[in-house]
């Protein structure tokens, strides 16, 4: 399962690099808190809000994102994760709800460097207009201690998206006649993070990081597609949502019942 998600992956960041997607490319600024606490030796909380700005045209606030979620260690190289998130958008007054559940692998690929390969299933609430749920594959590579260099530690993700349900879609013939309504099931998402990831002190983490999330078709069916255009009006149907990102988050771990802190896990 990890092998072919990691092929997955390339296969689709190959394609985008080949294939560039005429869309409008938008900025954001990203800016997270998260707090996070030891329950027990195998099992953690943590809760987030990050706040999205677009400054592509002017500064406005496009959402607010706030999580809860649980974290338990089942051995050095498994954990998972099972939690609810909320993405408040203003500009529509419409919050969404998810509940996801998720496992990562972790494996050391030499003295230097290890690999953490996930997979997410997420479902969400019915305001979420785009899909009912979502499956998430995901792999980070990073160093396995940090540089003495500003005591950072850097990382380079990958995350590929499956929508399945949400909205119909209309499909159409060369002729302008409608040939299909459904939803666009499929893998339509990518997202690449480069992230350094400063120790401030004990309890204090910094990461400043540059995302880029592009959108696109993935497949051969016609009637399987993002990003439609229909004859009739012009108009394009679920456009692709391109944009880069520029973000800082800040994490907090609080003691824990000995005393210790824990290594918060990169945004």
């Amino acid at each position: 399962m990890l092998s072919s998600s990691i092929k997955i992956s390339l296969l689709v960041v190959a394609l985008f690099l080949a294939n560039p997607l005429h869309a409008q490319e938008k900025t954001r600024v990203w800016n997270t808190f998260s707090l996070g606490m030891p329950l027990t030796d195998n099992l953690d909380a943590r809760v987030a809000y990050l706040h999205s700005t677009d400054i592509t045209d002017g500064i406005r606030n496009n959402f607010n994102w706030y999580q809860f979620r649980l974290g338990y260690r089942i051995n050095s190289t498994w954990s998972t994760r099972v939690g609810t998130a909320w993405l408040s958008i203003p500009s529509s007054n419409r919050t969404t709800n998810r509940l996801f559940i998720n496992a990562i692998y972790r494996k050391k690929l030499n003295k230097r460097l290890v690999l953490r390969s996930g997979v997410q299933f997420e479902t969400h609430s019915k305001e979420e207009r785009r899909f009912d749920h979502r499956v998430i594959l995901s792999n980070r590579l990073g160093l396995r201690k940090r540089l003495n260099f500003l005591r950072v530690a850097p990382s380079l993700s990958y995350s590929l998206f499956y929508n399945i349900g949400g909205g119909n879609i209309r499909y159409f013939n060369d002729e302008g006649e409608e040939i299909a309504r459904k939803p666009a099931n499929g893998f339509h998402r990518g997202r690449i993070l480069a992230n350094f990831n400063f120790k401030i002190s004990d309890p204090i983490r910094l990461s400043l990081y540059y995302m880029h999330q592009h959108e696109f078709n993935l497949g051969f069916s016609a009637t399987n597609k993002i990003n439609v255009l229909n004859p009739n009006t012009g108009r394009i149907q679920r456009p692709f949502n391109n944009y880069h990102v520029i973000g800082m988050s800040v994490s907090y771990q609080l003691k824990g019942k000995h005393n210790e802190n824990f290594l918060p896990i990169n945004f």
